[in-house]
């Protein structure tokens, strides 16, 4: 895939859409968000399970790997000082007993830090594709997406490495970040200039929305909160909002004809006219918030 490189020298505004579990409706808000705004480039950056694309009906276009280096140990120059797993971090060496340096894969991280250290120079990296970014279309609409392969246990490198690549095409950007509180939605916020908190008005969304405000603040990125479905149930999310001084910018009522529609492959937005003027307001909050 063709990566360009953008124009201005500068990254582009990112709004990060995000929840603090699956399932709050954060991928259906991040299509419609995107289908307001075509001009923007569309990232799925939930590289464990991406459906940005398939919900938008995007046609993919372009593909390449995402590589990582991986340490091989050379058995005739290795003498097992065992240098190498004492500076690994991770414990991704042994060096037990009589028997060769084992590197257990999935514990690597591919820092490097075992080659630079063996004294014998017995340990080289090798690249090895752990995933791949896809560039999809559907009408005006543009999706790049990250996919970590099977069997894969760190998502960081794939999503890095399409964060970056959405970063240079020099275009405002629509996240679907990562669901949960984990490595994946640091790294993603990390790169975003506004995060938008999908929650749903019951305990456990009070609970996750926790969680993820306290990520969002230790940050220091811009927040606003999206409660979807509501009226489905019985939680005040006014006072969650006032204690952590995060607004709620907007309520999406739970909706039959979302559901109806959702069950068609039809997008929100187009089921259920009271969509686009909170996600309309969502957008104009924050390109306000983050404007020089």
């Amino acid at each position: 895939m063709a990566v360009p490189t953008d124009p201005a020298g500068g990254r582009p505004f990112s709004l990060v859409v995000v929840s603090g579990k699956g399932g709050t409706g954060k991928t259906c808000v991040a299509a419609s968000m995107l289908c307001l705004h075509p001009e923007a480039l569309g990232v799925d950056a939930d590289v464990e399970a991406p459906n940005l694309c398939l919900m938008l009906g995007a046609e993919y276009r372009e593909c390449d790997l995402v590589r990582v280096l991986r340490p091989v140990v050379d058995p005739d120059r290795c003498d097992r000082c065992g240098r190498c797993a004492q500076a690994c971090r991770f414990g991704a060496l042994l060096c037990l007993g009589a028997g060769p340096v084992r590197v257990l894969e999935d514990l690597c991280h591919g820092c490097g830090l075992c080659a630079r250290v063996c004294p014998r120079g017995a340990i080289r990296e090798e690249p090895v594709p752990v995933g791949e970014r896809r560039l999809a279309a559907a009408g005006r609409l543009s999706c790049l997406e990250g996919r970590l392969f099977l069997g894969e246990p760190n998502p960081i490198p794939v999503l890095e490495a399409t964060l970056a690549a959405a970063e240079s095409f020099g275009r405002p950007l629509v996240v679907d970040g990562p669901p949960g509180n984990a490595c994946p939605l640091v790294a993603t916020l990390r790169h975003g200039d506004f995060a938008v908190l999908v929650t749903e008005p019951t305990p456990f969304g009070v609970s996750d929305l926790e969680s993820t405000l306290e990520v969002v603040q230790d940050l220091g990125i811009p927040a606003g909160i999206l409660v979807n479905r509501a009226g489905m149930g019985s939680e005040d999310l006014t006072p969650t909002s006032e204690r952590y001084q995060v607004p709620i910018l907007g309520y999406l009522p739970y909706s039959d004809q979302v559901a109806q529609g959702y069950a068609r492959g039809q997008l929100p937005l187009d089921a259920d006219p009271r969509w686009e003027p909170v996600l309309a307001h969502i957008w104009q909050v924050a390109r306000k918030e983050v404007a020089p």
